[in-house]
C-alpha cells in the first residue's frame, strides 16, 4: 500500500521568498544614508538645545560681549530676563512679553513688537530642530533593531559588522560634510548666517538694529561660537563612528566594504527547501 506524502505547510509568497540581491543591497544602501542623516540630525539637534536651554552658556555670552553695558540693564535683571526667555522656548505662552527694570528703576518691555514677533518664529524653529532630535533618536534605535533581525542567523559577529561598516560610512559622511560647511562658516560667516535666516523664516522680521535688545544680548558672535560647538560636537560623534567601525572590521580581518551587502540574504531559500521535502516525500 503506497503511503501518502507527508503533508508541509505552504507559506504565502511574502514569507517564502527574500528580497532579490539587487533590492536588498539598494535596501541597505538607503538604510545606511538615512541612519547618516539620523547621526548627522542627532547632535545637532541635541547641542542647539544645549545652548538655548543652557543658563551656563548664555551667562557665558553675556560676559564675553559686555552685554549688561549694550542693554543698559543690571546683571539681576539680565538674568532674570534670560530665564524667562529660555522658559518662553518650551513653555505654551505665545508671545515673550517680557518686563524688565531699566536704569533708572522703570518698568519697560525687554523686546520690541517686531523683536516678539520674530521670537514667535524662533520658538516654532527650535520645536522643530527638538523634533527632529527625537526622530533621529527613533530611526537610530529602528536601524539597530532591523540590522539585528536581518542578520540574526548569522550570529552576533554578523550583526557587529554590519553596525562597523554603518558607522563607518556614516561617521565619514557626517564629518566631511560638516568639515565643508565648518570652512564656509568661518571663512564667510556673515554670508552663511545670512543665507540661514532666508532659508528658515518667511518674512524678514529677523533683519533687526543694534538698537534692539535681541541683537545687544546676542551679537552674531554669539551666534558663531554656537555654531562652533554645533559643528565640533556633531564632527567628534561622527568620528568615534568612523573610528569605531574602521577599528572593529580591522581587528577582525576584515575590510572596509564597498557600501553594499557583502553577504546578501538568497531569495526564495524557504522554497527550495519545501520542494525538496516534498521531492523527498
Amino acid at each position: 500500500m503506497a503511503s501518502n506524502p507527508a503533508p508541509h505547510f505552504i507559506r504565502p509568497g511574502w514569507a517564502r521568498s527574500a528580497p532579490s540581491p539587487r533590492a536588498q543591497e539598494w535596501i541597505w544602501r538607503i538604510a545606511v544614508l538615512a541612519f547618516a542623516l539620523a547621526v548627522l540630525t542627532l547632535p545637532i539637534a541635541w547641542t542647539v538645545r544645549y545652548t538655548a536651554q543652557t543658563e551656563s552658556w548664555w551667562e557665558r555670552g553675556f560676559d564675553r560681549f559686555n552685554v549688561e553695558r549694550r542693554t543698559g540693564l543690571d546683571r539681576v535683571e539680565l538674568d532674570r530676563a534670560g530665564a524667562d526667555l529660555r522658559a518662553y522656548f518650551l513653555n505654551d505662552i505665545p508671545r515673550a512679553d517680557i518686563v524688565v527694570s531699566n536704569g533708572a528703576g522703570e518698568a519697560e518691555a525687554l523686546f520690541s513688537e517686531r523683536e516678539v514677533v520674530h521670537l514667535i518664529d524662533v520658538k516654532r524653529l527650535l520645536a522643530r530642530t527638538y523634533d527632529a532630535g527625537w526622530a533621529a533618536i527613533g530611526f537610530i534605535i529602528a536601524f539597530v533593531v532591523g540590522v539585528i533581525l536581518w542578520q540574526r542567523r548569522r550570529g552576533a559577529a554578523a550583526v557587529l559588522d554590519k553596525f562597523a561598516s554603518a558607522g563607518f560610512y556614516a561617521g565619514v559622511g557626517v564629518t566631511g560634510g560638516i568639515a565643508a560647511l565648518g570652512v564656509v562658516a568661518i571663512t564667510g560667516f556673515d554670508g552663511a548666517f545670512r543665507q540661514f535666516h532666508l532659508l528658515f523664516f518667511t518674512n524678514d522680521l529677523w533683519q533687526l538694529s543694534t538698537r534692539d535688545r535681541l541683537i545687544q544680548m546676542f551679537p552674531q558672535r554669539f551666534f558663531f561660537e554656537t555654531t562652533m560647538l554645533i559643528a565640533g560636537v556633531t564632527i567628534g560623534l561622527a568620528v568615534v563612528l568612523a573610528a569605531s567601525g574602521y577599528w572593529y572590521r580591522r581587528r577582525h580581518n576584515s575590510s572596509i566594504p564597498p557600501l553594499a551587502t557583502d553577504e546578501l540574504e538568497e531569495p526564495a531559500t524557504i522554497d527550495r527547501e519545501a520542494t525538496q521535502s516534498s521531492q523527498e516525500s
